[in-house]
C-alpha cells in the first residue's frame, strides 16, 4: 500500500538510500573481515620484529655481561673468581639469567648454574665452539675464559632470558590496541565519506529527478483532468528532450481521443440518416433544455408520418431512407423560421418530435404544425420519385400537461394517437381527462382483448364473385364498436393486435369461428361450394401448429378446410422465405386455399413467387383505382393476369367500383371480383338473403 502511495521521486530516493545501506553494510562486513586478516598478519610480523629486536638488545647485554664474568673468571685471584661466581649464582637466582655452565677443557661440566632442571641438552660438547645460539626464548652465548697459566681454556655458556611473559603481554596488548585504534578510526572515516557521499548523491538525484519527475508529474495531472471529462486540457511541453516528443505524442493521443468522443457522441446522440437528434440524444438534450428553462413556458410535439412503411415495402428501404431525409429537411427549415434553438429529433422509423422552450411555445408549435399539415399537399421529391405523405401530429405544454420531459413525452403521444385514430392527416392537442388516453396502443390492448373474450367483436361480410355475378364466398372483415370511442377502424386496432402473437391468434380465431357459426349451414352443405376468405396475419405462421389450430376450430362447426380460404398479405410473407413456404405448404396439406393479399404492394419477384404454394393472387385496390387514370394501370393489370396464368393460380380483383371497372376486368381473363359495385360489406343476414338470388358457380382453378 505504500509503495502506491508514494510519489516517484520519494521511491527513486528511497531506493538509492536503500542500496546505499546495502553496500555500506556490505563494505563493513567485507573491511571486518580483511582488518582481521590484516591484524593476524600485522601482529605476526610485529611479533617477529619484537623477537628480532629483543634479541638483539639481549645479544648486546649478553655479550657485555658475559664479557665481564669471562674477564673475572679468568683472574688468577681465586678470591676474585670466587666472587665472580658467586655474582653468576645471583644473576641466575634473580631471572637475570636463565642458567650458566662452565666447561672444562675437555668439555666436562664444571659449574651448572640454573633454576630449573633439565633446561639444556647434554650434549653441549658439541656447540661449544658456537658463539651463539637462540632458543626456546633464551640467547645463549659462548665465550671460552682463557687461562693465564696454559694454553688450555674453559668455556662458560650463558643463557639470557629474552623477554618474561608480562613484558612480552604488555609489549602484544600495547601494539593490538594500537591496531584496533587505527582500524576503528579507518572505519568511522569510511562511514563518515560513505554517509556524506550518500547525502551528497540524495542531493544530486534529487535535484536531477526534481528536474524530469515535474514534466511527468505535470503530465499526470493533465492526464487525470482529461480523463475526467476536460476535453481542452493540452498535454503538450514546450521541451526539446525526450519528455517533449512524449508530450506531442500524448497531445496527438488526445486529439485522437477528442475527435473518437465527437465521433461517438455523434453516434450515439445522433441520427447519421438525418443528421437530427435520434432517440437518445433527444431524450438527454430535451431534458436538459427543460432543466435549465424550468420557469419557462414548454411545449413538444410528436410527429408520425402516415403511411409511410407502405414506401418502405413498395420501392425498398433506401428510396424509403431518402425520403426521411428530405422531409427531415423540410421539417428543420420550417421550424428554424419560428425557433433557431428548437430541438429536433428523429425518435423512430417514421416518427420525429419537436422540443420548443419559451413564450408562447403552444403557439408557436401549432403555427409550425398548420404549415406542416399545409405542405404535406406537396409531394416530397427524392432523386427516383416523389411522394405525398399525411402527418398524425400531437402536442403538449408545460406546464399544463405536465413540467418535466417524460409527461410532455406521453400525453403528446396520446395526442398524435389520437389524431391518427380520427382521420390522420390532423394535429390534435392533448385534453386531459378526456377519451384521448383509450387511443394509447397499451390500452387498446387491453381493451381489445377484452371486446374478444365478451364478444363485443362483431364481423361484416363481402361477396366474392365470378364472371357471371354468381356469389362464390365472401370475405369476413371484422368490425368494433369501443364502449367508449365508437366504432374503431381496423386499419387501427389490427396493427396492434398483430404486435402481439396472442392477441392476434385470439382475434383470428374468434373471426373463424364467427364466419363458421354464421355460415354453418352452407359450409356443411356438400351440393353447395360456398367458401369464407379469412385474413391471417403473417406473424401467425411462427407458430408451428397453425394448421393443427385452425382445423380443430373448424371441427367444432363440422366445416372442412377447403371450405376456408387464408389470405396473407405480400410484404409479410418476404421476411423469411424459406420459412414461409414451409409453414404454407403444411397449411395446403391440410386442405386450406392459400392466397396472396395485396398483390403487387410488395416486392413481386419471380425467384420466390414461383416457390410459394399459393392458390390465387388478389390484385391490390390501389391498382383497381389506376384503370381511370392511367394506361400504366390497364397494363399492370393485365401482366398479373398473365403472370397468374403462368403460375396456374387464379386471380381476384377487390375494390370493383363501378361497371367500368368490372367489365374491363373481366375482359382482361380475372377469375374472381369484390368490391362494392358488387356487394358491400353486410351482417350474415342479408348475405343469406343476397345469395338466394344468385346461383353460385364452382370456385376453383383454372386450367393452364
Amino acid at each position: 500500500m505504500l509503495k502506491k502511495d508514494l510519489p516517484l521521486q520519494a521511491k527513486y530516493s528511497l531506493t538509492l538510500l536503500g542500496l546505499t545501506g546495502v553496500l555500506l553494510c556490505l563494505f563493513i562486513y567485507i573491511f571486518s573481515n580483511i582488518s582481521k586478516d590484516i591484524a593476524e598478519e600485522f601482529s605476526s610480523n610485529a611479533q617477529n620484529q619484537l623477537s628480532d629486536t629483543l634479541v638483539s638488545k639481549v645479544r648486546e647485554q649478553g655479550q657485555i655481561t658475559s664479557q665481564l664474568l669471562v674477564a673475572q673468571l679468568s683472574q688468577t685471584n681465586q678470591i676474585n673468581q670466587l666472587s665472580s661466581l658467586q655474582n653468576l649464582a645471583k644473576l641466575v637466582e634473580k631471572n637475570q639469567l636463565s642458567y650458566a655452565f662452565i666447561y672444562d677443557q675437555n668439555g666436562h661440566l664444571i659449574g651448572p648454574y640454573q633454576q630449573q632442571e633439565n633446561l639444556w641438552p647434554h650434549n653441549l660438547p658439541k656447540l661449544q665452539y658456537q658463539s651463539e645460539l637462540v632458543t626456546n626464548g633464551i640467547v645463549n652465548l659462548f665465550n671460552p675464559i682463557p687461562s693465564p697459566s696454559s694454553d688450555s681454556h674453559t668455556m662458560l655458556v650463558i643463557g639470557f632470558p629474552i623477554s618474561t611473559a608480562k613484558e612480552t603481554r604488555l609489549l602484544h596488548s600495547n601494539l593490538e590496541r594500537s591496531l584496533s585504534d587505527s582500524s576503528v578510526q579507518f572505519l568511522i572515516q569510511a562511514i563518515t565519506g560513505t554517509l556524506i557521499f550518500t547525502l551528497l548523491a540524495l542531493a544530486a538525484s534529487y535535484m536531477i529527478t526534481s528536474h524530469f519527475i515535474h514534466p511527468i508529474r505535470l503530465l499526470t495531472n493533465r492526464s487525470r483532468r482529461l480523463g475526467e471529462g476536460d476535453l481542452e486540457v493540452s498535454l503538450a511541453l514546450e521541451r526539446s528532450d525526450e519528455l517533449g516528443e512524449l508530450s506531442r505524442s500524448l497531445q496527438q493521443m488526445r486529439n485522437n481521443l477528442v475527435d473518437s468522443y465527437n465521433d461517438m457522441s455523434q453516434l450515439a446522440w445522433y441520427d447519421p440518416l438525418t443528421g437530427l437528434y435520434n432517440r437518445e440524444g433527444c431524450f438527454h438534450h430535451s431534458q436538459l433544455l427543460l432543466s435549465e428553462k424550468a420557469g419557462a413556458q414548454a411545449s413538444l410535439t410528436v410527429i408520425n408520418l402516415d403511411g409511410f412503411k407502405r414506401i418502405n415495402d413498395t420501392m425498398g428501404y433506401k428510396e424509403g431512407d431518402e425520403t426521411l431525409r428530405t422531409f427531415a429537411q423540410r421539417l428543420t427549415q420550417l421550424v428554424r423560421k419560428y425557433q433557431q434553438t428548437a430541438l429536433i429529433a428523429r425518435v423512430s422509423g417514421d416518427e420525429f418530435l419537436l422540443v420548443v422552450a419559451q413564450e408562447q411555445s403552444e403557439a408557436i408549435s401549432t403555427q409550425i404544425a398548420r404549415e406542416l399539415l399545409a405542405l404535406s399537399q406537396q409531394a416530397l421529391n427524392t432523386k427516383k420519385s416523389a411522394h405525398q405523405l399525411t402527418m398524425s401530429i400531437g402536442i403538449s405544454s408545460r406546464p399544463r400537461d405536465g413540467n418535466d420531459f417524460d409527461s410532455l413525452l406521453k400525453a403528446a403521444s396520446i395526442a398524435m394517437h389520437t389524431a391518427k385514430y380520427e382521420g390522420k392527416n390532423k394535429y390534435t392537442h392533448y385534453i386531459a381527462g378526456g377519451n384521448q388516453n383509450e387511443w394509447q396502443p397499451e390500452t387498446l390492448k387491453k381493451s381489445l382483448q377484452l371486446a374478444i373474450d365478451k364478444g363485443e367483436l362483431y364481423v361484416l361480410y363481402q361477396g366474392i364473385f365470378d364472371p357471371d355475378n354468381s356469389m362464390v364466398g365472401v370475405e369476413a372483415l371484422v368490425r368494433w364498436n369501443h364502449h367508449k370511442l365508437g366504432a374503431v377502424s381496423p386499419a387501427q386496432f389490427i396493427p396492434i393486435a398483430e404486435q402481439f402473437p396472442v392477441l392476434i391468434e385470439d382475434l383470428t380465431l374468434y373471426v373463424l369461428e364467427q364466419s363458421c357459426a354464421a355460415f354453418e349451414e352452407l359450409l356443411t352443405d356438400e351440393q353447395e361450394d360456398f367458401k369464407i376468405s379469412i385474413n391471417v396475419a403473417a406473424c401467425l405462421l411462427n407458430n408451428p401448429e397453425l394448421a393443427e389450430l385452425l382445423l380443430f376450430s373448424l371441427s367444432e362447426y363440422h366445416v372442412k378446410a377447403n371450405r376456408i380460404i387464408l389470405e396473407i398479405t405480400e410484404t409479410q410473407l418476404l421476411t423469411d422465405i424459406d420459412f414461409c413456404c414451409q409453414q404454407l405448404a403444411k397449411l395446403k396439406a391440410a386442405g386450406f386455399t392459400l392466397w396472396i393479399d395485396d398483390f403487387g404492394t410488395g416486392y413481386s419477384s419471380l425467384s420466390y413467387l414461383h416457390r410459394l404454394p399459393v392458390d390465387g393472387l388478389k390484385i391490390d385496390r390501389s391498382f383497381i383505382e389506376q384503370l381511370d387514370q392511367s394506361s400504366a394501370g390497364h397494363a399492370f393489370i393485365k401482366a398479373i393476369v398473365e403472370l397468374s396464368k403462368a403460375l396456374a393460380v387464379e386471380t381476384l380483383a377487390e375494390g370493383v367500383e363501378t361497371q367500368a371497372q368490372h367489365e374491363l376486368l373481366k375482359s382482361y381473363g380475372c377469375h374472381w371480383f369484390q368490391g362494392f359495385y358488387l356487394h358491400k360489406p353486410a351482417y350474415q343476414t342479408n348475405v343469406m338473403a343476397f345469395h338466394q338470388h344468385y346461383k353460385p358457380k364452382k370456385l376453383q382453378c383454372v386450367p393452364v
